[in-house]
Formats: C-alpha cells, sequence, structure tokens
C-alpha cells in the first residue's frame, strides 16, 4: 500500500501586522511551501489611555524597568511617548519583551536592545526576569483581556498594569471568512494566535466543520482556551515565530498520513 500525505489548505486567523508586511510572513511560509493560505483578520484594537501612560514613561526613576508582552503593547508605548522618544534613563533599565515581532517594534522605533526576544510566550519569560535584582516595580503596558501570566506566577516582582488598548473583532470578519470558505475545496487547517481571535471567529464557523478540520495553536493559552471550548488540537506551536509555526505543521504532516 502507498501513502499520501494530507492535502491542506490554511485559514490563518489573526490581527493584521503590527509591522505592516505587504504579506502577512506566516502566509507567506506557508505558500512559499505549497499549500494555499489565507489571512482572515480576526482582531482590531483600539488604544486609550494614552495621558496615563505617558505621564509614567516621563518618570522611568518609579520603575526597575518594564515588560512588553505583544506588539499592541509595544505599539501602544510608541503612541504615547513624547516627540517619539524613550526617555534616555530606560536605557539603564531592562526592558523585556515577549516574541521577536515585539522586539523587531521597539528596536526598529525606539533604538533599543529589549530582553527576552527569544521568549515566545510569558512563561518561557519568567526565568529571564527572575535573573533580575529588581527593587521597584515593573511597568506593564497591556491589553483588557490580560490574563496576569506573570504577575500570577512572580511573586518577588510587582507589576504595575496600565491598559492601553482593548481588543475587539474585525468589523469585516464574518464577510471576510465567508469569502475565504467558497474558495477552499481541500480539508482545511485553521491557526489560531490568541484565546480571544478564536472565540471570535466561534459564532461565525460552523460547528460541524469545526469539529472536521485540523485547528492549530500558536502558545499554550490558546491551546487551552480550544481545548477547554471542546475541540481536538492537531498541534500548538511554542513560539509565535513563522518558522516554529510551519515545524508544527511540518510534524504533523509527517505523522498524518493516508492510504490511496
Amino acid at each position: 500500500m502507498t501513502f499520501s500525505k494530507l492535502n491542506l489548505s490554511f485559514i490563518i486567523f489573526k490581527a493584521l501586522s503590527e509591522e505592516n508586511e505587504p504579506v502577512d510572513p506566516y502566509v507567506n511560509i506557508l505558500r512559499s511551501r505549497g499549500y494555499e493560505a489565507y489571512l482572515v483578520p480576526t482582531l482590531e484594537f483600539e488604544y486609550h489611555n494614552c495621558d496615563v501612560l505617558k505621564k509614567k514613561l516621563q518618570n522611568p526613576q518609579n520603575y526597575s524597568g518594564m515588560v512588553i508582552t505583544s506588539p499592541r503593547c509595544a505599539r501602544g508605548v510608541i503612541k504615547c511617548l513624547v516627540d517619539g522618544k524613550l526617555d534616555e534613563n530606560w536605557r539603564k533599565k531592562p526592558i523585556f519583551v515577549v516574541g521577536e515581532t515585539t522586539s523587531r517594534l521597539l528596536t526598529n522605533e525606539l533604538d533599543i536592545e529589549p530582553i527576552g526576544a527569544n521568549s515566545g510566550n510569558a512563561m518561557a519569560l519568567i526565568p529571564i526576569i527572575l535573573k533580575y535584582e529588581l527593587t521597584k516595580s515593573l511597568l506593564a503596558p497591556c491589553g483588557n483581556m490580560n490574563i496576569n501570566i506573570l504577575s500570577d506566577n512572580i511573586k518577588t516582582v510587582e507589576f504595575e498594569n496600565i491598559e492601553v488598548y482593548r481588543t475587539i473583532p474585525h468589523k469585516n470578519l464574518k464577510t471576510n471568512l465567508d469569502v475565504v470558505l467558497s474558495k477552499i475545496n481541500d480539508q482545511i487547517g485553521v491557526v489560531y494566535f490568541s484565546p480571544s481571535g478564536f472565540r471570535a471567529t466561534c459564532d461565525f464557523m460552523p460547528k460541524q466543520l469545526l469539529n472536521q478540520i485540523h485547528i492549530f495553536a500558536i502558545g499554550p493559552t490558546t491551546g487551552a482556551a480550544i481545548n477547554e471550548a471542546g475541540y481536538i488540537l492537531s498541534g500548538i506551536c511554542e513560539k509565535p515565530k513563522p518558522e516554529s509555526m510551519i515545524n508544527m505543521i511540518d510534524t504533523f504532516i509527517e505523522n498524518t498520513v493516508l492510504p490511496k
């Protein structure tokens, strides 16, 4: 008996990139490997509390450093700076980040070198933070769906959370999803990047379809939300990197073969 690999078309459920690439890097890497791939923008972000964060950023002496856990948090900081410049005294303090995209945004736009770019999620950042002696709070810009992973797991450090954005479903989510589903004839693989992104699509994805497709998650928190909703995961990617995602999918494909 001979075998053939699964023939999948992928839907990437994520927000539009904060880096404004012409083609989303996750879609791009899938297409470069011969897959059909479509981006369906799932979430939008409303920035607010800029005056509050601006005052905090003008007083670095009150903090041991800063922790920025997503590109949206980074964008919130950038939007709140006076004249687009970060007080030089922040450069003497550790600025912790989750993920390479967050790190690149801060490096490219603020000319700083954050710590922790290789951490793919907040849990992976914990041992990095614990290497530092932090006698004051860490300033922590966050979103309205922040689940306090760092503060719940690090009791020796105080985190001063400042909400700088709200997450809402993308206004064209249903329309865009219907268009993409009408184009796909293969089996479907979907990739979710956040619990809120997953929940936003649940009202628009037929439940029968959700039980038939292959569901992949970026990060353990997203994976846990999908499992808790009663759906079976085909894979969890630990780091929010296109290369890590394609490795996860390759592993799944290699272990899932169908007889011709």
